[in-house]
């Protein structure tokens, strides 16, 4: 019988050391995960859909639908680039911001549609107010700004310095007019 108690004291000792460690190891990851996710967020005026602040973008140029060469720089200032693709709701959305956003601020702005057959909906949207580039997906502007999501939009100053990027007029500064 003492055999038996002595077993089952045991036992209960370590199903009791057990849990101790386990609420340990479990509060020790909540830390991690807190860590990992404060290291991996993207800093002021950036989400990882453009170019950080402060990179610079590689000089590329295109010819607008217009006949005119457009380059990822605006000699007179700030330059508004935005990427929209067709068939991307948030895009549909984010056009009128953008053009409102131009209009408000007196930025010079470029559009770069992506090219999936149907730019006619995007293009007609922006064709007269902005400038516009029609490229494949991987074309140069989107490669030069590292596009990874769109709508992306992106604030890039005379020398082709990003000021701010993301996905969102939220993510942009609310300049003065000009």
């Amino acid at each position: 019988m003492y055999y038996l108690a002595a077993a089952v004291t045991v036992a209960i000792v370590c199903t009791v050391l057990n849990l101790l460690l386990t609420f340990g190891v479990i509060r020790k990851l909540r830390e991690h995960d807190s860590l990992i996710a404060a290291a991996a967020a993207p800093g002021p005026g950036h989400s990882d859909a453009t170019l950080p602040a402060g990179a610079t973008v590689a000089a590329v140029s295109a010819t607008t639908l217009d006949g005119r060469a457009v380059s990822s720089t605006h000699a007179d200032g700030a330059l508004l680039v935005g990427f929209f693709s067709p068939g991307c709701q948030p895009c549909e959305e984010r056009i009128g911001d953008f053009l409102r956003y131009r209009e408000r601020t007196g930025v010079a702005a470029l559009a770069v549609v992506v090219d999936d057959g149907d730019t006619g909906p995007h293009v007609s949207r922006l064709s007269g107010q902005v400038d516009v580039v029609v490229e494949p997906a991987n074309g140069a502007f989107g490669t030069a700004f590292r596009v990874t999501s769109y709508p992306a939009l992106c604030l890039v100053d005379s020398a082709g310095v990003v000021l701010s990027g993301g996905n969102t007029f939220s993510e942009l500064p609310d300049l003065v007019p000009a």
